[in-house]
């Protein structure tokens, strides 16, 4: 079985073209008879090709010279209230523009003169910073000077205890032995007869 064409507008449109040109009446049925279809898809194409034929089956009605020069008088008055109109905006807004440059050129002074003023700090605060940096360095110097001293004394504080300790060691040594000569003569005495 063989498909029928799809039924497009421009199809409706030459079958209509034809059925007005050979003086029958353009409906549906007789369309759909010319080339096929659906009664609701062929409805709706004939349908618009008559709106289209009777938009252009519309007799133009010439305006009357009344209406158009009202037209112009009201078009050139439209025109002037619009002309004056944007005139005056054009004018508020150069004057607003004026203002906002004013303000921003009394701004930048203002940031300008804050700027110098925070320059001239910056290097108020780069000289002291530099002067800290040479004293951090001096003390760090002479911080090293003193732990090197400091490790020094220690040394010698080490050494003068260990000193100190054989010292007092000897001298408890000496202490015994002195202790111990003493007791031995003692006990010679004491084991020695007496002369009489």
């Amino acid at each position: 079985m063989q498909r029928k064409p799809k039924v497009t507008q421009e199809i409706v449109n030459n079958a209509c073209q034809e059925l007005l040109g050979s003086g029958k009446n353009i409906t549906v049925n007789a369309v759909i008879n010319a080339v096929g279809g659906s009664f609701s898809t062929v409805g709706t194409l004939v349908k618009l090709w008559k709106e289209e034929l009777a938009t252009h089956n519309t007799v133009a009605i010439e305006m009357p010279d009344m209406v158009y020069q009202a037209m112009e008088r009201a078009t050139i008055d439209i025109w002037s209230a619009v002309s004056d109109l944007a005139s005056q905006n054009v004018q508020h807004i150069k004057k607003e523009a004026r203002e906002a440059v004013t303000k921003a050129k009394n701004e930048l002074a203002e940031y300008s003169g804050e700027v110098s003023r925070l320059e001239v700090k910056l290097v108020e605060v780069n000289k002291q910073l530099n002067l800290s940096q040479q004293e951090l360095t001096s003390n760090i110097s002479k911080t090293a000077e003193i732990s090197a001293q400091n490790k020094a004394l220690e040394t010698r504080l080490a050494d003068r205890d260990k000193e100190l300790k054989r010292l007092q060691a000897s001298y408890e040594k000496l202490q015994a032995e002195l202790l111990a000569i003493a007791k031995n003569q003692t006990k010679e005495k004491s084991t020695k007869p007496k002369k009489k």
